[in-house]
């Protein structure tokens, strides 16, 4: 999730852990300690391209960290500044807890956690929350800023209600994903399609606008679903993006082809764009400033420039206007504003 959701999540839960003890203080210490796993990103500047895609989310965000420097965090925290405070039990778990829910938060949407990094490189991601949504982040801040300007000696009940509002968020977007995906899936069933994978992920900051994903022989299936404007019985218009398997087949065995293979999971797309090879990852989406633009006039989020190089993987940028059109097409997508939907 984005640094704000980190921090503030992390804030709560300190609170909720050691509001007697160190008051206000807890929400500057949980603040720093979630967003800890993020800070993975200063070990950038000593590796190349490659070696960050897979760095990040990796042994920072892995069980081992979280079990072994949770407590060993907390042991130094309690043997430097708290140990007339707390005891060494209740630091540990706090510290422990903080790290966790940092961890399985970032499981919820797509970029994936390695949970048993450093010994496998597998991305766990469910999708059941897009990178920023306000809607869970919300109640989070709204509770730990009612906890801190509180004068009464309950301010963690602003904190616990935060915590509870976000989490019943977090609960209703897995049944809407598991809702949404099931609806995929009998679709393409339906139409008799073979599926070698396939993924439902959340459109950015709602759990209400999901977008499926299938791996076929044929391509990659792109179809999207309402819960709150479309019906079970209105056929889903599922597109298809030729993966153009030959523009990378030059590259075929390199470090920086491998890694995008590895890091979508093989949900990515090859297009050549002023002479320049790229690789998109499907799965986090495509920006459609006009609902029935084909294929060939999407930008993606996340994609990459391919080169000889088998060590340089920069990423290629997408621009703030058409980001923001993209969501305008999406928010009518969602609420069924857009009517005509051949493509989308």
């Amino acid at each position: 999730m984005d640094s704000i959701t980190q921090a503030a999540l992390g804030a709560a839960v300190a609170h909720a852990a050691w509001h007697k003890p160190l008051g206000r203080k807890a929400f500057l210490w949980g603040a720093f300690f979630g967003t800890l796993p993020d800070l993975d990103v200063v070990f950038f500047p000593f590796l190349d391209d490659v070696q960050q895609l897979y760095w990040h989310r990796g042994e920072s965000h892995s069980i081992f960290f979280v079990l072994i420097g949770g407590a060993l965090l907390g042991a130094l925290m309690w043997s430097v500044r708290w140990r007339t405070k707390i005891s060494l039990q209740r630091v540990m778990v706090g510290m422990v807890l903080i790290l966790a829910t940092h961890v399985l938060i970032d499981c919820f949407n797509i970029y994936g956690t390695q949970f048993l990094a450093p010994f496998s490189r597998f991305g766990f991601s469910l999708g059941n929350l897009f990178i920023i949504d306000p809607l869970y982040t919300g109640p989070l801040l709204l509770g730990i800023t009612a906890a801190a300007f509180s004068r009464s000696g309950h301010g963690y009940r602003f904190t616990w209600a935060g915590l509870a509002v976000s989490s019943l968020y977090v609960l209703f977007s897995l049944v809407s994903h598991a809702y949404a995906d099931s609806v995929f899936s009998r679709q393409l069933e339906a139409k008799q399609i073979g599926v070698k994978a396939s993924y439902t992920g959340a459109t950015p900051m709602n759990t209400l606008l999901w977008r499926h994903v299938a791996l076929t022989d044929s391509g990659i299936l792109i179809g999207y679903f309402s819960v709150v404007a479309d019906s079970l019985e209105e056929e889903i218009e599922f597109v298809t993006v030729q993966k153009n398997e030959a523009l990378i087949a030059p590259y075929r065995g390199q470090r920086n082809v491998e890694a995008v293979d590895w890091f979508s999971n093989g949900f990515w797309v090859a297009e050549e764009l002023d002479g320049v090879i790229t690789m998109a990852d499907l799965r986090f989406g495509e920006l459609r400033t006009d609902p029935n633009d084909p294929p060939e006039k999407w930008q993606y989020i996340f994609a990459w420039e391919i080169s000889d190089d088998p060590d340089s993987l920069p990423q290629r940028s997408v621009s703030l206007k058409e980001s923001r059109k993209a969501i305008d097409t999406l928010w009518a997508r969602l609420t069924g504003d857009i009517r005509e939907r051949s493509q989308f």
